[in-house]
């Protein structure tokens, strides 16, 4: 006796009609005969699960060149922050995402893994933490056992996503998340001002609370969008790179922590002794100066809000 694993196929008959029908087993496909076997040689059938393949998230990325930075903010520089100690760091080339991950993308993500209305992943890396939670407003709803980003919103960065479900999705995607360093390096572009945008960042430039503008700076416009837009809205900087500023505050790989004070190579951020890991960017409701490139965050990895999202780094 044998058993025999089964494709996906179309069984018209039980066993038991088989047996009545002159003792042989057929196996279709699509109406054709594929395969037959007599039933008194068939122990049992064993169908193999069936998984979802990877889907495309079409995850658009721009080269940032290797190069050497002044990481951190001058003394001099205005609303600047403690934990902003300058240093140098060295960073190899990599690929970042050119907009923040979108509702849709990550919508994707979670329907391919069967990911359930508590937003847990089971076979993931992190299978007690919830990925994501609902959002009513311009994020991601679970309805008929499926994950869909509210209508008119499928183009804006994906939001009460903790770093967890970040983290997880940059995994199914190939990638990572950024280390703050590479964050810090893409955001400034080359640039050494406040902003990639220079000493100011105005109404026509990022999403974020207009009312209140950066230092001396003014605005056209002090009546903001009060949400996130769309994750190609805005200007790129100059590698290419959307809504570094505003937008969505966006989670880094590594755990909050003081800066060295030496020159580094591709730093990954401290090792231990820290309960926060990282988010840089500014969001829709901060003020400019929360924006700056230099500003830095800490927030617990399960944290979420409508203020939070995230992009990737890939491999080259």
């Amino acid at each position: 006796m044998k058993k025999i694993f089964l494709p996906i196929v179309l069984l018209t008959c039980s066993l038991g009609l088989l047996q009545a029908q002159n003792d042989t087993m057929y196996i279709m496909r699509q109406g054709r005969v594929i395969s037959k076997h007599k039933v008194a040689e068939v122990d049992s059938i064993v169908f193999p699960a069936v998984t979802k393949p990877i889907v495309n998230l079409y995850i658009t990325t721009v080269l940032i060149p290797a190069g050497t930075f002044t990481m951190g903010s001058p003394i001099s520089e205005v609303s600047r922050l403690s934990d902003e100690t300058q240093h140098q760091v060295t960073l190899s080339a990599f690929k970042m995402s050119k907009y923040e991950t979108t509702n849709a993308q990550f919508a994707a993500f979670l329907n391919a893994k069967s990911i359930g209305s508590n937003g847990r992943y089971a076979a993931g890396e992190y299978p007690t933490q919830a990925l994501i939670y609902t959002d009513y407003d311009f994020g991601l709803n679970y309805f008929n056992s499926e994950w869909a980003p509210k209508a008119g919103y499928e183009n804006t960065p994906v939001i009460f996503v903790t770093w967890y479900g970040a983290a997880e999705f940059a995994t199914y995607a190939g990638g990572r998340l950024p280390t703050e360093a590479e964050w810090e390096y893409a955001c400034r572009a080359n640039t050494t001002k406040p902003f990639n945008t220079g000493n100011c960042l105005t109404d026509a430039q990022a999403n974020y609370n207009w009312g209140i503008p950066y230092s001396t700076c003014t605005n056209n416009n002090n009546t903001y969008p009060g949400k996130t837009q769309s994750v190609g809205a805005y200007a790129a900087n100059a590698f290419g790179l959307y809504n570094m500023h505003g937008n969505v505050l966006e989670w880094c790989n590594d755990w909050y922590g003081d800066y060295p004070t030496t020159a580094q190579t591709n730093p990954t951020g401290i090792a231990t002794g820290s309960s926060s890991r990282v988010i840089r960017g500014g969001s829709w409701g901060y003020f400019a100066e929360y924006c700056r490139s230099a500003i830095r965050y800490g927030s617990a990895p399960g944290h979420f809000s409508n203020y939070i999202g995230f992009r990737i780094v890939l491999a080259l």
